[in-house]
C-alpha cells in the first residue's frame, strides 16, 4: 500500500526551523567512483547534521542516479534521500514513485513552460502525488532559464505553490548568491509557504538568507575553494551547520 502523503508530510521536517539539504553532484570517474565520492559525501553531510542529500546528475548520467540512488537510500537511513533528474522531470517522478521518496526536486514549478505544455506538467504532478508520499520542491523562475508562462512572478509563484509543497528560489547561475531582495519578495508573495534557497548559500550568507527563507540546498560552497568542481570539505559544512543552528537558538 502507498504510504500517504499527509504521513509523509507530518516526517518531513519541512516545519523544522531551517532545513538543509546538502547537494550531491555525482562527480567521478566510472560508476564505482562516482558512488564512492557520493557515499563519502553523504557520510559528512550527515555526521555534521544536514537533514538530507539530493542525488542529482549534473556531471554524472541518468545512469549514474539510478546506480547510486537506491544504495543511498540503503546505506543512510537518518538522511532524507531526494532526486533531481536536471531538466527531465518525468525521470524524477518516475524516481519518486519506484523509490517512494521522502523528496524530490524540480528545476521548476511553474514560468518555464509554455502554456500548451502546461497540462501534461500538471497531470505527472498529480500522478507522482497519487502514487507516492513524495514532497515535491520546485523551482520559479530557476536561475538563467527563459521565463515562457506570460504570467506575473505573483501567478507563476501561486500555481507552484497549488502544485508543490516547497518553492525553490535561486540567483543567475550554480553557486553564485540568490539576491537578498529576490529572496524577500519571494516570501512577501508566498506567506508562510515553505521557501527554500537553492543556489549560492554560503558560511558568509547564510544568517541573513535563513532569516527569510526555510532552509536551503546547498553543494558549491562546501567544497574546496568554493567550487562545484572541487571537493566536500567537512570543515566548511561543520561551519555552516553551526552558524544555522545558531541562528535557530539550538
Amino acid at each position: 500500500m502507498t504510504p500517504s502523503r499527509s504521513a509523509c508530510l507530518g516526517e518531513w521536517p519541512l516545519d523544522r526551523s531551517k532545513l538543509l539539504l546538502g547537494m550531491l553532484h555525482l562527480k567521478g570517474e566510472g560508476q564505482q567512483d562516482i558512488l564512492d565520492r557520493a557515499r563519502k559525501e553523504s557520510e559528512i553531510f550527515s555526521e555534521e547534521g544536514f537533514d538530507g542529500v539530493i542525488v542529482e546528475n549534473y556531471f554524472g548520467s541518468y545512469d549514474d542516479v539510478v546506480y547510486c540512488l537506491p544504495r543511498i537510500l540503503e546505506e543512510f537511513p537518518q538522511l532524507f534521500v531526494g532526486v533531481d533528474v536536471i531538466w527531465d522531470n518525468d525521470k524524477s517522478f518516475d524516481l519518486a514513485v519506484e523509490y517512494q521518496l521522502p523528496f524530490i526536486q524540480l528545476d521548476s514549478l511553474a514560468g518555464q513552460l509554455p502554456p500548451e505544455q502546461e497540462p501534461a506538467f500538471e497531470e505527472r504532478v498529480n500522478w507522482c502525488q497519487e502514487n507516492s508520499p513524495t514532497v515535491i520542491l520546485g523551482g520559479v523562475r530557476l536561475k538563467n532559464q527563459p521565463v515562457l508562462s506570460g504570467n506575473s512572478l505573483e501567478e507563476d509563484l501561486h500555481r507552484a505553490m497549488r502544485r508543490g509543497d516547497g518553492i525553490i528560489v535561486t540567483g543567475r547561475a550554480t553557486g553564485v548568491e540568490t539576491e537578498i531582495e529576490k529572496i524577500s519578495t519571494f516570501r512577501e508573495i508566498i506567506g508562510d509557504f515553505p521557501l527554500i534557497v537553492g543556489a549560492g548559500v554560503r558560511a558568509s550568507n547564510c544568517v541573513e538568507q535563513l532569516r527569510i527563507a526555510d532552509g536551503a540546498i546547498i553543494g558549491s560552497s562546501l567544497k574546496t575553494d568554493g567550487d562545484v568542481h572541487g571537493d566536500l570539505e567537512r570543515s566548511r559544512v561543520a561551519e555552516l551547520v553551526r552558524l544555522v543552528r545558531k541562528l535557530e537558538g539550538h
